[in-house]
């Protein structure tokens, strides 16, 4: 399976056509790139494996007709992103070149799984867990150093890759700069409920979005998302359900119950060459 960076996209606008993005297939010529497959596809484009000289490419594709400002803005800070636990960016263009109806991005192809079927299927140790969470914070303090905030880290945007089992951080559809919140109007930015931040779930409480302010993610707010990730993997719940408001209070007021309360094969072996364990 491969995954790749995604592109904001803008509000659709009225009266407008969007271009036949699903047109594109197997055996189509894109900029001299051959689409061999879909790899998969959503609000922010589809995705296809491509080649090109012999080498593999994961190719972007999505409708000028959807493509905001923020969405340009987006590829030229991730250029700057350069490490081996992020998805690599090659290039963009707009395409066809007469008639440009897509812009396309080309992205490192990640051959793996992603995190959760990884998980389900291999059954690693709680030490094993810890080493791949590591290599994602290794890429997450790549993508901060550069101001950007990823905003979405869960299981499905981490991919196990396949030739040497490190993991690798893809999908940055609603990636934001440090200091400029992703979309437009107020309210909470695009992301997944049950990875938000406390301070997230705490502004959306105090309901500052009815005035028309924006949560400013920051680094931290990656941080916590990964930590609910390593809780899943642990123990394959989510910390809080975030579902209803019952749960988002939850989630202000208490800690999470301790991963071997909820899975009695986690455990801390506190001799002098301490490991964690998961029976398998």
């Amino acid at each position: 399976m491969s995954q790749g960076v995604a592109l904001s996209a803008a509000p659709k606008r009225r009266g407008r056509r969007r271009p036949k993005v699903a047109e594109v297939g197997p055996g189509t010529d894109v900029g001299s790139y051959m689409v061999e497959a879909p790899l998969g596809s959503g609000g922010f484009g589809t995705v296809f494996r491509a080649r090109r000289g012999g080498q593999l490419y994961a190719l972007k594709v999505l409708s000028l007709a959807e493509v905001g400002p923020s969405a340009i803005r987006e590829v030229l800070a991730l250029s700057r992103v350069h490490h081996r636990h992020v998805v690599g960016l090659h290039g963009f263009w707009q395409w066809p070149d007469q008639q440009p109806q897509c812009l396309v991005v080309v992205m490192e192809y990640v051959q793996g799984r992603q995190l959760d079927v990884w998980a389900g299927t291999e059954n690693p140790s709680a030490l094993g867990v810890l080493r791949l969470v590591l290599g994602v914070a290794r890429a997450l303090e790549a993508v901060h150093s550069a101001r950007l905030v990823h905003c979405d880290v869960k299981e499905a945007n981490i991919v196990v890759r396949e030739e040497d089992g490190e993991p690798v951080l893809v999908d940055f559809g609603v990636s934001a700069g440090q200091q400029s919140s992703p979309g437009e109007g107020g309210g909470l930015p695009p992301g997944t409920p049950d990875y938000r931040s406390p301070e997230a779930w705490r502004f959306w409480r105090a309901k500052s979005w009815a005035q028309g302010e924006r949560y400013q993610p920051t680094p931290a707010d990656d941080l916590y998302a990964l930590g609910v990730v390593l809780y899943w993997l642990l123990t394959e719940v989510w910390p809080f359900d975030t579902s209803d408001a019952e749960g988002i209070e939850e989630v202000l007021r208490r800690a999470p119950k301790p991963p071997h309360e909820r899975n009695p094969r986690v455990r801390l072996n506190c001799s002098s060459n301490s490991s964690w364990e998961k029976a398998g």
